[in-house]
């Protein structure tokens, strides 16, 4: 075949295709198209193919191939990159969920900061948390107003981030201080004004799980194991008050232990069984007074006694439970110290002498206690009160 057969014959090729573009039949315009040496023009209908194309991955195919066909630098492959692009990141989903989401993100954002579609890339960056390549973007598309109002934007988002990165250095300082109360208030001033950011949410649960609270606080102190209440009335009972015995022969509320004029005393709260000394019945206020063993519905042992260690402290023992309580605020005989149960229920740890060390940080009178806290009364020295789990 001549020279001249090859050229009409590519000519004729290309009026086939036009024809048959025209037709509808663009899978054949692409073939002839191809065939008379025309890549651009095929290009062109492999992205009216993509077009037209209702499946999402069928369309990524006919652009991508059409991409690859036109010469590069033509506008028919830019167009093709740009449409790919384009439903590359219409595609792609959540960036914070999948690296594969952001690799393709990333690669669209490349793609189309390549063809000179720098607003669109700009956007790719953004939906990226790319504030660099957003900058650059905006800067090529000469789009000064959102390039300012990016930077504005950011300088006011660090500042913001500093301010919380302070005041949430503050809540340390608070918490190994002693200070929790006031850190609980804090965090939850950072998480009323960043509800979108879980980090104060998550302290604040983390630190409420660590309170210690009552009824009951276990403590070692000195050493000796103690579990503490510091109710003014130390209510026992099957199903409601400070210690809970779970017999059927204790009554929902049956017995109260309180102090009276300075006096420790014991009385049954109306039971049905009762409450006994030596087999007879306890009426009205009975005084603990060297200690008292008595039975709870005429099954349960109850064993009250003053502590020898512990002036005005007194212990009791029932259904297997060992508790102390000076209904109260509970001396520890250490100094002034004194274990309290504040309004809000928090622990605390009152008195200023002897000095109270957490750490190598001082305690101020008042300290609100967490689960795990050793006290010294010197720094670095031996543990003298610890809270425990």
């Amino acid at each position: 075949m001549g020279v001249f057969d090859r050229l009409f014959g590519k000519g004729r090729d290309a009026e086939r295709a036009r024809k048959a573009e025209l037709r509808g039949e663009l899978a054949r315009a692409v073939e002839l198209f191809v065939e008379a040496d025309r890549p651009a023009e095929a290009a062109r209908v492999m992205v009216l193919r993509g077009d037209a194309e209702p499946d999402h991955r069928a369309r990524l195919q006919h652009y991508t191939l059409a991409a690859r066909t036109a010469p590069e630098g033509t506008e028919e492959n830019k167009l093709a990159r740009k449409k790919r692009a384009l439903l590359v990141l219409a595609l792609s989903g959540d960036v914070a969920l999948s690296a594969v989401h952001r690799r393709d993100t990333t690669d669209a954002a490349l793609e189309l900061e390549a063809i000179g579609e720098n607003e669109a890339a700009a956007d790719a960056y953004r939906k990226l948390g790319d504030l660099d390549g957003e900058a650059r973007a905006l800067t090529a598309a000469g789009d000064v107003d959102r390039l300012e109002y990016l930077l504005a934007s950011e300088q006011h988002k660090e500042r913001g981030e500093r301010k919380r990165r302070d005041r949430q250095a503050e809540v340390d300082l608070l918490l190994t201080s002693g200070r929790r109360r006031e850190a609980l208030e804090l965090l939850a001033t950072l998480a009323q004004e960043a509800p979108d950011d879980p980090a104060s949410r998550e302290r604040i649960a983390s630190l409420r799980a660590r309170l210690a609270k009552g009824p009951v606080v276990p403590v070692a102190l000195k050493g000796s194991r103690l579990a503490i209440t510091f109710s003014h009335e130390v209510v026992i009972g099957r199903s409601e008050g400070t210690l809970l015995v779970p017999s059927n022969a204790v009554s929902r509320r049956h017995v109260g232990i309180a102090r009276v004029g300075g006096v420790a005393t014991v009385r049954d709260l109306g039971s049905r069984n009762g409450t006994q000394l030596r087999g007879l019945p306890v009426r009205g206020e009975l005084p603990v007074g060297e200690g008292l063993e008595l039975t709870i519905g005429k099954e349960v042992p109850l064993v009250l006694a003053p502590s020898h260690t512990l002036p005005g402290v007194l212990e009791i023992e029932v259904g297997g439970q060992r508790v102390t309580t000076a209904f109260g605020p509970f001396p520890l005989g250490i100094g002034d110290w004194a274990l309290a149960e504040a309004a809000d229920g928090m622990i605390e740890l009152r008195g200023r002498s002897p000095a109270a060390y957490l750490g190598d940080v001082a305690l101020g009178d008042g300290t609100t206690l967490l689960v795990g806290d050793v006290v010294t009364t010197e720094r670095g020295g031996s543990p003298v009160l610890k809270v425990l789990g």
